[in-house]
């Protein structure tokens, strides 16, 4: 899909949401992406659950932060 694409399925999926009796799953790994759309997230790395929770909880998890977002934590 296009840059320019991008924010058009965003609106959609935004839509989609609002309406009542509606669950999406998404599958996204751009983090300004799933803190717009995510009510929820959960976090896999090497095939187990390592995180799940609000979006903001979820980001600052430090094995998270390490494992997708290249943070080592402070106590490492």
């Amino acid at each position: 899909m296009s840059v320019d694409e991008v924010p058009v399925l965003l609106d959609i999926i935004e839509s989609i949401k609002q309406q009542a009796h509606k669950t999406i799953l998404l599958v996204e790994h751009k983090m300004e992406v799933v803190r717009r759309l995510a009510d929820r997230v959960i976090v896999l790395h090497q095939g187990a659950l390592v995180a799940d929770g609000a979006p903001a909880q979820v980001v600052a998890s430090p094995i998270v932060q390490e494992a997708y977002l290249g943070v080592r934590p402070a106590n490492a």
